[in-house]
C-alpha cells in the first residue's frame, strides 16, 4: 500500500500511514492530552517491548522522550497492556473525581468557618433593631444612590467648564491676534520679511473672521455663566444629601436597644447575610455533589477499576519477586518498589539497578503475555550487559535472560564483543572484554537462537553499512517483493 509525499508529523500522508501502522497490530491505545483523549504515539506500541540501552535499563517508561507529558500516562498505558477496563469516558471521570474533591473540601471549610462565634451572635441579636433599622437601610441606600448620581453629574460639569474656559482663552488670543494684523503694505513675512500685500477678498475675510471671533466669543461667556451656576447647584444638593445622611445616620447611631448599637447591628447583619450565603452555598455544593456521585456511578465504576488493577499486582508482584530472586537480589519490601501502579524508580545503583529493571521489565513482558488482551511484538533488549559487570553477574544475568525468554514471540538481544587483534593474556581483560557471543549462544540460549554479527566486531553502528555481497538473498528477496 504506497504512501505518498510523507513528510512533516501533521501532513495527511504521514497521519494515514500511522492510521494504517496502528491498524497491522489493533493497537487503539489513547492518551490524555489538554483535556481531550488522543490516540497515542506509535512509540508507546513498543515502549513495553524495547528497552534501550542509553536510558531503558536506568528509568522505566522512558525509551521513547516525552511521553510523560501525557496526563495519567502511567496508569493509562498499564491498563491497556494488561486488559484493565477503562472504556469509560476518561477525561470526564477525572475531571468529575477533582470537582468532587474540591466541592467536599469547600463544604467541609464552610461548615467549620460558620461555626464561628461571631455567626452565632448575630443570628441571636439580627432582630433587635426591627423596622427602625429596615426603615432607615432603606432611606439611607436612596439618599446614598441620589448623592453619588449627583457627585457624578457635579464632576461632569466641573470637566465641561473647563473645556469652555480653555476654549474661552483660546478666543481671547484669536481676536488679539486679528487685531493686531495690518492691511497697509506693512506687515513683513516673519521667515523673509517679504511685505504681505492683501486684497479686497482678504480684507473682507479678515474681518469676517474677527467678526465671528466676537460672535463665539459671546456665546462661549454665556455658557460658562450656566455651567458655573449649575456647579454652584448641584455643590450645594451635594452638601444637603450629605447632611441629611450625616444627621440620620448620626441620631441613630447614638440610640442604642438593650445594650446593641446601631453600630453593633450593621456589623452583625453583615456577618447574618454572610452566614446565610454560606448556608445556601453548603446547599447547593452538596446537591452538586449528589449529582456528581451519582454520574460517577452509572460509569464502569473506579472500584472496578482498581479491584482489576490490584489483581493485575498481584501478578505483577509475584512475577517480579520470583525474578528478582533468580537474579539474586535482595528483595524490596516497600509498597512503592513492588506495587506496579506505583512504581517510577528503584533505590539501587550500578549492577544491582540494572538488575532490578531487568527483573521489572521480564516480570511486565510476561504479564502483557498472560493477559492476552494487548498485540505482542518482538522483546528487543538493547545491549543487557554494563561495562562494569563482574563474572559472577555475568553469568547471573545470561542465565536468567536465557531461561526466561518470552515463548509466544521473537526475542532480539544485543551483546558487545571486543575483537582484540594482539595476542595477549585474557587474566587482564575485563569479564566483558573476555566475552566470546558464539560461546554464550551455545551455553546460555535455546539451540534455535541465530547470531547476527553486525561489524565483525571492530565497526561501530555499522548495521546499515554492511556489503550487499554477502545479503544477495535477502537483496533478491527485496526486488522480487517490491517487483510483485
Amino acid at each position: 500500500m504506497p504512501f505518498h509525499g510523507i513528510n512533516a508529523d501533521n501532513s495527511a500522508e504521514h497521519i494515514a500511514l500511522k492510521e494504517y501502522v496502528r491498524n497491522l497490530v489493533g493497537f487503539n491505545l489513547q492518551l490524555e492530552q489538554k483535556g481531550e483523549l488522543k490516540s497515542a504515539p506509535l512509540e508507546c506500541m513498543f515502549l513495553p517491548y524495547y528497552i534501550s540501552q542509553s536510558v531503558g535499563w536506568v528509568y522505566l517508561r522512558e525509551s521513547f522522550s516525552n511521553l510523560q507529558y501525557y496526563k495519567g500516562f502511567k496508569d493509562d498505558y498499564l491498563d491497556y497492556y494488561l486488559g484493565v477496563s477503562n472504556n469509560f469516558d476518561r477525561v470526564e471521570h477525572r475531571q468529575l473525581t477533582q470537582r468532587k474533591d474540591k466541592l467536599s473540601s469547600d463544604i467541609s471549610n464552610l461548615r467549620r468557618y460558620g461555626k464561628k462565634a461571631e455567626f452565632q451572635f448575630a443570628n441571636l441579636v439580627d432582630e433587635e433593631f426591627g423596622a427602625q433599622a429596615e426603615e432607615y437601610i432603606d432611606s439611607y441606600v436612596k439618599l446614598s444612590n441620589s448623592l453619588d448620581e449627583e457627585r457624578r453629574k457635579y464632576i461632569n460639569l466641573c470637566n465641561k467648564l473647563s473645556l469652555l474656559q480653555n476654549h474661552h482663552k483660546i478666543l481671547k488670543r484669536t481676536k488679539s491676534n486679528i487685531k493686531k494684523q495690518k492691511y497697509n503694505d506693512v506687515d513683513r513675512c516673519p521667515a523673509c520679511t517679504q511685505i504681505l500685500t492683501y486684497s479686497l477678498e482678504g480684507l473682507y475675510s479678515h474681518y469676517q473672521k474677527y467678526n465671528d471671533t466676537v460672535e463665539l466669543e459671546s456665546h462661549i461667556t454665556e455658557q460658562l455663566t450656566d455651567r458655573k451656576s449649575e456647579i454652584h447647584t448641584s455643590s450645594k444638593k451635594i452638601t444637603n444629601i450629605s447632611k441629611e445622611i450625616i444627621e440620620n445616620y448620626g441620631t441613630l447611631l447614638n440610640n442604642t436597644i438593650d445594650g446593641v448599637s446601631f453600630d453593633q447591628w450593621i456589623s452583625n447583619k453583615a456577618n447574618v447575610v454572610l452566614y446565610r450565603k454560606m448556608q445556601a452555598d453548603i446547599q447547593g455544593f452538596e446537591d452538586e455533589l449528589e449529582s456528581i456521585k451519582t454520574s460517577l456511578d452509572s460509569m464502569t465504576t473506579e472500584k472496578e477499576t482498581l479491584t482489576k488493577r490490584i489483581s493485575r499486582e498481584a501478578e505483577f508482584k509475584k512475577l517480579f519477586v520470583k525474578y528478582m530472586s533468580l537474579l539474586e537480589l535482595k528483595p524490596l519490601t516497600d509498597s512503592r518498589y513492588l506495587d506496579l501502579y506505583k512504581i517510577s524508580s528503584f533505590p539501587r545503583q550500578g549492577v544491582e539497578l540494572h538488575k532490578t529493571v531487568m527483573a521489572y521489565h521480564f516480570a511486565l513482558n510476561s504479564l502483557i503475555a498472560n493477559s492476552k488482551s494487548a498485540h505482542r511484538l518482538p522483546f528487543l533488549l538493547d545491549a543487557i550487559l554494563k561495562e562494569d559487570i563482574d563474572e559472577t553477574n555475568l553469568n547471573i544475568i545470561l542465565s536468567f535472560i536465557g531461561n526466561n525468554l518470552p515463548s509466544d514471540t521473537q526475542a532480539f538481544i544485543s551483546i558487545s564483543e571486543h575483537v582484540r587483534d594482539e595476542a595477549g593474556s585474557d587474566e587482564t581483560l575485563k569479564p566483558i572484554e573476555r566475552i566470546k557471543v558464539s560461546i554464550i549462544k551455545d551455553t546460555y540460549f535455546p539451540e534455535n537462537s541465530k547470531l547476527i554479527y553486525i561489524g565483525g566486531g571492530k565497526s561501530e553502528r555499522s548495521f546499515l553499512s554492511q556489503p550487499l555481497d554477502k545479503h544477495q538473498e535477502m537483496h533478491m528477496n527485496t526486488i522480487e517483493i517490491t517487483a510483485f
